[in-house]
């Protein structure tokens, strides 16, 4: 009869980690998706499997000083990162939002990509990708620019490189500042049309402007920065080291909130499941997801179903908070 029942409670065990596991799955359609790894980390296995460099373009990006781009659904390691995606050409990204940017100047919002130079159009974005997600707050605070052409420019392509870029047949060392006002669209892909912009050659610290540093027109790079911040209400040069870096979410947070989404739903326990099977999840806070003060384990999914089910009003934490 033991071993019957043994059997039987092995049986139940199974099907209720297959329960959680699919339901991880599929709750995971719901969820943002960040970039798994940095273009660097991209390259640098494709030139292993290569035996060999790849040549690429530094294209620069500025995140536009607006809200809704630095979203907490794009913090990675305590900052906010610009994401870049192509579809051409090779080390192409396996979805969007595809790779980590790397940062040039922080507090600038500077963000470059070193990109092979067989790829003609990118796509950057603030880090993350909400899909259909039916979580108003997390469709909304996704931004992107449309589809950018990173082949070069020759006079006249842009009415902001008045000689073209540096090289003509390439974007390297320019930088991509966009339009703080894009039309709104009822999109159900995206809730906002991509932002577009214009070219520019980047001379570094934030600082950018119309002609490469060979140019006859060039005077220096305060002469020729055309960056609004770094210029005074007098319109002196004040360079950019003044502008403060946005407000990462700090240690502000809500015991039983594991997905950093501001509210304790299902969807935590979700992402506890998914984070305990090795399955990557950001943004995830382990801190709030330790409903009962003892490490994180399948017991806090669990406590979080039954607060949502109303079956329990605090978590554990919570009271040995109140009574410490």
């Amino acid at each position: 009869m033991k071993t019957v029942l043994t059997k039987c409670f092995a049986l139940i065990l199974m099907i209720s980690l297959l329960i959680a596991c699919m339901t991880a799955i599929v709750s995971a359609q719901d969820m943002n998706y960040q970039p798994q790894r940095s273009v660097e980390e991209a390259l640098a296995q494709a030139e292993s499997a290569a035996g060999g460099s790849i040549a690429t373009n530094r294209i620069y990006f500025r995140m536009p000083r607006l809200d809704s781009w630095y979203s907490r659904y794009g913090v990675y390691q305590d900052r906010y990162y610009a994401g870049i995606y192509w579809w051409n050409g090779s080390v192409i990204p396996q979805s969007y939002p595809g790779y980590h940017a790397s940062v040039d100047h922080y507090d600038q919002g500077i963000y470059y990509a070193d990109v092979p130079t067989d790829v003609i159009n990118v796509i950057w974005n603030n880090g993350f990708f909400a899909g259909q997600s039916e979580n108003p707050d997390v469709f909304d605070q996704h931004c992107q620019t449309v589809n950018i052409n990173i082949e070069g420019a020759y006079a006249g392509d842009y009415e902001t490189l008045p000689e073209g870029s540096p090289d003509p047949n390439n974007m390297d060392g320019c930088i991509f500042i966009v339009d703080p006002d894009p039309e709104i669209t009822t999109s159900q892909y995206l809730p906002n049309r991509p932002y577009s912009g214009d070219w520019y050659v980047y001379y570094g610290d934030g600082c950018y402007g119309s002609y490469a540093t060979t140019s006859d027109h060039f005077i220096s790079f305060e002469a020729n920065c055309l960056n609004p911040d770094h210029f005074d209400k007098k319109g002196n040069h004040i360079g950019g080291d003044h502008i403060q870096p946005p407000v990462v979410p700090g240690e502000s947070f809500i015991y039983g909130d594991a997905d950093c989404d501001g509210e304790v739903t299902i969807l935590d326990a979700t992402v506890i499941q998914r984070v305990l099977i090795d399955m990557n999840r950001e943004p995830f806070n382990e801190k709030a997801a330790d409903v009962n003060g003892n490490g994180l384990d399948i017991t806090d999914a669990t406590l979080i179903r039954r607060f949502e089910a109303k079956m329990i009003d605090r978590f554990p934490v919570e009271n040995e908070t109140a009574n410490g």
